[in-house]
């Protein structure tokens, strides 16, 4: 029999953070909702006079309304049920049951290889359990809601296929970060904080090439993006911020959704700009023009490097608190786990596995914080496109094209979108670009 114990610190910090990011998430959609019921129908005054606006007849806002209801209303059970399993699974004695399960399997770790199969199949196992509750509710948004506002162009087969490459390709990327976590926690007994961020940032660095090259084309086809005045455009506003890249390629997204988007994949020379197909039909060549603008704003005012600059000595720190809390005898007893302070060293990564279960309940705080620093990041950009392209009023009907094709949300609540939006609202972008005129 495992148990947890109730008055251990860490069990109290998991338990509390846990619920109270549930309960902050419950209140937020709540408030959220309620916004759109007393909100439903109307219009922004900020929109009543623009042109492309017209898009957002009493159908449309009606139809907002209720696709983000339905979302609401699927997201209710899911958050119960993920949260009743959670503390489930860690009240129960799941884990240190399971720990025992494996190591009767690979044996006790000692050395690199034992320690490597137990910690894989510790962590490969200890994913099961949520990922087949999450699956009823990722079928029914995607085969239920996404199909009924005409979004999901999915079929079953596909699906199927996606989740099967999607696990592969985890696992692969799994057994080789596993291995060398496992290396450098064997072999760098008080130091291994320092080399595993080491690890952590180079491997992300390794997946920024890999992604567009690799991983990507397992999902979908990219196909480079035809000659003609699009192109030309494109091209045109790389050079003039001498941008180089791989190519432009068009993604065929309406394969399996409606939704819209762009973005830049890759590093080096796998560097590359992706166009989904649906936006670039919902789109004009103008307007396309400035989105992309946009995210060559990102990249010319060193958005992502800043964020590399700020966030790497955080991790440093993090890891450094997740190195400390691992050493503590009282996070093993406290989840259940009868491990001796001799063999902490060895297995670390089950101190590693339970110190991210509760810095995991406390990061809900910090949301606001980084989503502040990516709004204004995003303001920005949005000015740059602006500047760069001589053309603020194409980004700003792109935006609302992009908002009403999406079925986004016009009047979210203050405080919804302080704590959960990385991008302003589409009322915030368009005041923000036409003060800048």
């Amino acid at each position: 029999m495992y148990r947890i114990v109730l008055s251990n610190p860490f069990i109290i910090i998991f338990l509390v953070g846990t619920i109270c990011s549930f309960l902050v998430h419950h209140f937020l959609e709540f408030i959220s909702w309620r916004s759109r019921c007393k909100n439903k129908g109307k219009l922004p005054s900020e929109l009543q006079n623009i042109p492309e606006a017209s898009c957002f007849d009493t159908e449309k806002l009606a139809n907002i309304c209720a696709y983000k209801n339905a979302k609401y209303f699927s997201w209710i059970p899911a958050s119960i049920v993920g949260l009743a399993v959670t503390l489930t699974l860690v009240c129960s004695g799941f884990y240190p049951w399971l720990f025992n399960v494996v190591c009767r399997i690979t044996g006790t770790p000692n050395g690199f290889w034992s320690t490597y199969f137990c910690a894989f199949l510790f962590f490969a196992l200890a994913s099961i359990p949520e990922s087949i509750i999450a699956i009823p509710f990722s079928l029914y948004d995607e085969f239920i809601i996404e199909k009924k506002f005409g979004f999901s162009k999915m079929t079953f087969k596909l699906w199927i296929i996606d989740e099967i490459k999607g696990l592969v390709v985890s696992l692969l990327m799994t057994a080789v970060l596993m291995a060398a976590m496992i290396a450098v926690l064997v072999n760098f007994e008080n130091t291994w904080w320092i080399l595993l961020t080491c690890v952590m940032f180079a491997f992300t660095l390794v997946l920024q090439v890999l992604y567009p090259l690799v991983i990507a084309p397992l999902f979908n086809k990219f196909n480079p993006l035809e000659e003609g005045e699009l192109k030309t455009r494109i091209t045109a506003l790389m050079e003039n911020l001498g941008f180089k890249s791989s190519g432009i390629f068009i993604m065929d997204a309406s394969k399996r959704s409606g939704h819209s988007n762009a973005y830049f994949g890759g590093m080096g020379k796998s560097k590359r700009i992706v166009l989904y197909d649906t936006l670039v039909n919902q789109l004009t060549t103008d307007e396309l023009e400035a989105v992309l603008g946009h995210e060559l704003g990102h990249y010319k005012l060193h958005h992502n490097l800043r964020k590399i600059c700020i966030m790497l000595p955080v991790e440093f720190i993090l890891m450094f608190l997740l190195y400390k809390i691992a050493q503590s005898h009282l996070l093993y007893t406290g989840f259940g786990f009868a491990i001796t302070q001799e063999m902490i060293i060895p297995l670390q990564f089950i101190g590693l596995f339970l110190s991210s279960l509760v810095a995991t309940s406390l990061t809900e705080i910090l949301s606001p914080i980084m989503n502040f620093g990516s709004r204004k990041d995003e303001y920005a950009a949005d000015k740059f496109s602006a500047d760069l392209t001589k053309n603020p009023d194409a980004l700003i009907s792109g935006l609302i094209k992009l908002n009403s094709e999406n079925l986004s949300e016009l009047l979210p609540p203050k405080l919804y979108v302080i704590w959960n939006y990385s991008h302003p609202t589409l009322i915030e972008r368009i005041k923000a670009l036409k003060n800048s005129k």
